[in-house]
């Protein structure tokens, strides 16, 4: 099972219009056709089996505001304190570690992109472009069209596919981690 490679699918389209949002996004764990699939906006769900049919799909509720001030109010500590273990862990040797041991097999990103600053516009806009290079997956869409306008005007659609191992991931970061441990 660790064998069989595993695909992380991101499919969405999403929408914004001064402070509206519309669309949708989802996230695919599993294989080609089935596996866990999450959705993460507008509703909040995990299913499980089949991405388009799933067997059982569960409903996750937003924590209520009480709740998040309690959890804020109990852990006081500053975050050197509660994260002391990271500091010997060779964190960017293992993410690339983890980068190496995924394959790419799309990236697609289409549509209008437009801030609510020009110069932001093309700030963002820079910076994607500059991604064509480094990912190199199989299949690499980028199709944005910039809309410099004083107003919010984005409407895109994207989707993302990378396969991995899980066995030869573990592997990998395994040898990483008592390589550079410190």
């Amino acid at each position: 099972m660790l064998i069989c490679p595993i695909r992380i699918q991101l499919k969405s389209t999403l929408k914004f219009e001064e402070a509206h949002i519309n669309g949708f996004a989802h996230l695919m764990l599993g294989y080609r056709k089935r596996g866990v699939g999450i959705n993460i906006y507008p509703e909040k769900a995990i299913s499980f089996g089949t991405y388009h049919k799933p067997i059982y799909v569960k409903t996750l509720r937003d924590q209520s505001q009480e709740t998040h001030e309690k959890k804020q109010t109990k852990d006081k500590k500053s975050i050197k304190e509660k994260y002391q273990f990271f500091r010997k862990i060779p964190v960017m040797q293992l993410i690339k570690s983890i980068i190496r041991s995924t394959r790419w097999e799309e990236f697609s990103l289409k549509g209008k992109l437009g801030l609510s600053n020009p110069m932001q516009t093309g700030m963002v806009f820079g910076f994607m472009n500059s991604f064509k290079g480094l990912a190199r997956p199989q299949k690499f869409i980028l199709a944005l069209e910039p809309v410099f306008s004083q107003k919010m005007n984005t409407d895109v659609e994207g989707t993302m596919h990378v396969r991995f191992s899980p066995l030869v991931t573990i592997i990998q970061v395994g040898f990483t981690y008592f390589k550079f441990r410190k």
